[in-house]
C-alpha cells in the first residue's frame, strides 16, 4: 500500500527558495519527496484550501516545565524573578513537573512547533516532547555557583541522568543535551568539567548569556545586584573582567554544538569569539523586552563588524525562541518573529537588518541550523523530515495576500495554524472540528488539562516553608 500524500495550498513556502503558488507538498512516510506547482486536480490530493504550508517552527529556547507559572511572576525585576522561579521549584511533584510540560509541548504543536531546544531542570520536557512527537534536543540544566557540593558529585549525578535520558528518548526525534544553567550560578570550576564532560561524550550544550545589565557588571567589575547577592550568600567571586562570551571562551566551553541564549549585552568582540568557536545564539526577543534586559544587538550578532576585521552573516547561526510562557506568556512563534522584526526597527530607527523574510528564515531554517540540525528540518525540501504546519488564509485579518512571507510575519497569528505535523503524521488537526478534544489525535487533552489546573493550585497556593 502506497504511504504517498500529496498536500495542495495556495502556498507552499519551502524557506530554502522562492514561494511556490499554488502548491503541492508530496510526502512519502515520514520524509518529504517533492515540492512543486500545483497540477491538474486529482482525486487523491488531499487539499488544504486557502493555506500557506511552511517547514514546522523552530523554537530554539523554551522551558516546557514551567508552562505552569504563566502569569505568576509578572512585573518583577530580572534578578527577583529568577530568585522567585528558583524558590517554586520545590512547589510541585513530578507527576505536576510532567502536566506542566506536557501542557506546553501541546500549546506548542498547536501553534506550528515541531522542533524545540528545552532547557529542563526536571526532565519533564522530554516526556512531553515526546508524547507530542517534538523533535529537538532537551538540555538537563546544571547549577553550582557555590562549593557546598564537589564538582565531582555534580558531574556525577548529571551523567545519571543523562544516562536515564537517553534511554528515554530512544527511538523519538530528541536528542539529549546539558545546560550549565548561566555564569551566575555555575562556578568557573564546575564549567570547566562541563565542557570535558560534553566533549568527552559529544553533548550538546546550552548557556543562558550576556542576558542582563546585572550580569554584565558581575562578570567585568564584580559589582552590582548579583554582587551582592554573592556577599551576602558568602560565595567567593573574582570578577574575570570583559564580556560573558569571552569568559565563557576562556573556560573552554563554546564551539559548534554550543548555543547562547539571549545576548543582549553583545559586543563587536563577542562578535569574532562566535564566529571562530562556531557557537551559535537563540534570539528571544518578547521575553528580553518583558524582563526589562533590553534589545539583543540583532544586527551586531549576525552582520559584519565594523572595524575592519569583518565576520559574515553566514559564520554565525541565530535561531529564534520564545523562552518559557513564564517571560513570555506565549509560544506564538508568529507574534515573536513581528516583535523580533518591529523591536529591532524602533530600537534602531532603521529599515534594515532584520526584515520579514529574515525573521521567517530564522523561526525556521535559522534555527535549525542553530541546533546543528539543517540537514533534516527547517525547510521544505527533498529528504527531510515531514515536519509542516499549515496556516490559515481564510483570516479577515489574513487578506488580502498580496505576499505570503509579510502577511505570515506581519498579520499572522498561533490561532491561523490548523495543521501541524511531523515525521508525516498529524499531531494537531483543527480541520474537521473546533472542539479541543479532537484537535489532538495521540493526546486526550481534557484530563491532562484537569491535572494541569490542579498543579496551577498548588504552585498558586505555595508558600516558602521559613514564612
Amino acid at each position: 500500500m502506497s504511504t504517498t500524500k500529496t498536500y495542495r495550498a495556495e502556498w507552499a513556502l519551502p524557506i530554502s527558495s522562492p514561494p511556490i503558488s499554488p502548491a503541492e507538498v508530496i510526502v512519502d512516510g515520514d520524509k518529504i519527496v517533492e515540492i512543486r506547482q500545483a497540477g491538474k486536480s486529482s482525486s487523491d490530493v488531499i487539499d488544504l484550501g486557502n493555506s500557506a504550508v511552511i517547514p514546522g517552527f523552530v523554537n530554539v529556547h523554551t522551558h516546557l516545565d514551567y508552562t505552569v507559572l504563566r502569569g505568576m511572576l509578572e512585573d518583577l525585576e530580572f534578578l527577583p524573578w529568577i530568585r522567585e522561579i528558583t524558590m517554586r521549584m520545590g512547589a510541585l511533584d513530578p507527576d505536576d513537573w510532567a502536566a506542566s510540560a506536557l501542557w506546553g509541548a501541546a500549546e506548542g504543536m498547536a501553534a506550528g512547533v515541531t522542533t524545540i531546544g528545552d532547557c529542563s531542570p526536571t526532565g519533564a520536557a522530554l516526556e512531553g516532547a515526546h508524547i507530542m512527537g517534538m523533535g529537538g534536543i532537551v538540555y538537563q540544566e546544571v547549577f553550582g555557583i557555590d562549593e557546598s557540593r564537589a564538582v565531582s558529585e555534580i558531574v556525577g549525578d548529571l551523567t545519571a541522568k543523562v544516562t536515564q535520558f537517553q534511554k528515554r528518548a530512544a527511538g523519538s526525534r530528541l536528542n539529549i543535551g546539558i545546560s550549565p544553567h548561566a555564569p551566575y550560578t555555575v562556578r568557573a570550576e564546575l564549567f570547566r568539567a562541563l565542557a570535558a564532560y560534553a566533549k568527552a561524550y559529544n553533548l550538546p550544550v546550552c548557556i543562558h548569556a550576556a542576558e542582563s545589565q546585572s550580569e554584565a557588571e558581575l562578570i567585568r567589575q564584580g559589582t552590582g545586584p548579583m554582587a551582592e547577592m554573592f556577599e551576602r550568600r558568602e560565595i567567593s567571586w573574582s570578577p574575570p573582567g570583559g564580556s560573558t562570551v569571552g569568559y565563557l571562551n576562556d573556560l573552554g566551553i563554546l564551539g559548534k554544538h554550543t548555543l547562547l541564549v539571549h545576548g543582549v549585552q553583545g559586543t563587536v568582540a563577542d562578535q569574532r569569539i562566535m564566529a571562530e568557536t562556531g557557537a551559535a545564539w537563540a534570539h528571544c526577543p518578547k521575553s528580553n523586552a518583558k524582563l526589562a534586559n533590553g534589545c539583543a544587538p540583532f544586527e551586531l550578532l549576525q552582520s559584519d563588524g565594523t572595524d575592519g576585521n569583518s565576520v559574515s552573516q553566514s559564520s554565525i547561526r541565530v535561531g529564534l525562541g520564545s523562552d518559557s510562557v513564564a517571560s513570555n506568556n506565549s509560544m506564538d512563534m508568529f507574534e515573536e518573529m513581528r516583535f523580533a522584526v518591529l523591536l529591532q526597527r524602533a530600537t534602531n530607527r532603521s529599515l534594515h537588518g532584520l526584515t520579514a523574510e529574515k525573521a521567517l528564515r530564522m523561526a525556521t531554517l535559522g534555527g535549525a541550523e542553530a541546533l546543528s540540525l539543517q540537514n533534516h528540518i527547517g525547510s521544505l525540501e527533498s529528504g527531510k523530515f515531514a515536519d509542516l504546519c499549515v496556516v490559515s488564509l481564510d483570516g479577515l485579518h489574513s487578506a488580502p495576500v498580496h505576499d505570503p512571507v509579510s502577511a505570515l510575519v506581519y498579520a499572522g497569528r498561533a490561532s491561523d495554524v490548523i495543521t501541524t505535523m511531523t515525521s508525516g503524521h498529524f499531531r494537531y488537526d483543527a480541520r474537521q472540528s473546533t472542539h479541543l478534544d479532537e484537535k489532538f489525535p495521540d493526546l486526550k487533552i481534557s484530563p491532562l488539562h484537569i491535572r494541569f489546573l490542579e498543579a496551577a493550585r498548588k504552585m498558586r497556593e505555595w508558600r516558602p516553608a521559613n514564612l
